[in-house]
């Protein structure tokens, strides 16, 4: 698999569903054995380098305890590259397909800037609509349904971070969810104050599973650069 495809989609996905769901489907279609979790789960934490604190244990179906770590595109990306050429085809193949393209990734930081403000007037005026339009729709509900917004992996780019490292610090600075329940989402008052939604979409054989996609809004993006710049992490820059 060229290295070249892997991109930064704010997908996660606990590492048994995608054992289920997409690796060992594919090895099946490939005619090759499928894989056991307790196989599967060294390979991962080898592969990703992830940290203590982010396995979690859950009790399995014969109620003992097993391994487990939420991972997100990139890390699905670096453990398909250790299948098989017909296993990393399928499996890239379902992952693009669970992936939407977000918006065109700015040039700059000024366009970065720019964008948001654009957004930010935008969202502004959806919000006000999607009150008046839909008054007793759960809060919830509606945060789902919406699409507008940059991930996390796009915006940490615009503004010289590398996706990683964009989600250590928002996860530090209790922006993110750092929790097993949640991971890498958004605290609840951030959702409510516009800064960012939560784009869902289904995954699966029948389509059954959740994934949640953590985006920044326009507003959002004013915001958390001046949060950023005012806690050392970015430079603030003439524009």
């Amino acid at each position: 698999m060229n290295i070249s495809v892997m991109q930064n989609h704010e997908l996660n996905m606990s590492s048994l569903d995608f054992l289920n769901d997409y690796i060992n489907p594919a090895r099946q279609e490939a005619n090759e054995p499928s894989v056991q979790y307790k196989d599967f789960i060294v390979r991962v934490i080898d592969e990703t380098d992830k940290s203590h604190e982010e396995i979690f244990l859950m009790d399995s179906t014969g109620g003992r305890k097993r391994q487990m770590v939420n991972l997100s595109y990139d890390d699905m990306m670096l453990v398909g590259m250790r299948e098989s050429k017909a296993v990393r085809k399928n499996v890239l193949v379902k992952l693009r397909e669970l992936s939407q393209p977000s918006s065109t990734l700015p040039a700059s930081f000024a366009d970065a800037l720019q964008l948001a403000a654009d957004q930010a007037r935008e969202i502004e005026t959806q919000n006000k609509q999607l009150m008046l339009n839909a008054p007793k729709v759960d809060f919830a509900e509606r945060i789902a349904k919406v699409d507008r917004g940059m991930t996390l992996g796009k915006f940490a780019k615009a503004v010289n971070l590398g996706p990683r490292k964009i989600f250590a610090v928002l996860r530090d600075m209790k922006i993110l969810i750092s929790g097993c329940q949640g991971y890498n989402l958004p605290m609840q008052q951030y959702i409510e104050n516009g800064c960012f939604v939560v784009r869902q979409s289904t995954y699966g054989p029948e389509n059954d599973r959740i994934a949640n996609t953590t985006l920044i809004t326009g507003k959002g993006e004013l915001w958390l650069t001046k949060k950023l710049i005012k806690a050392g992490v970015l430079k603030a820059v003439a524009v």
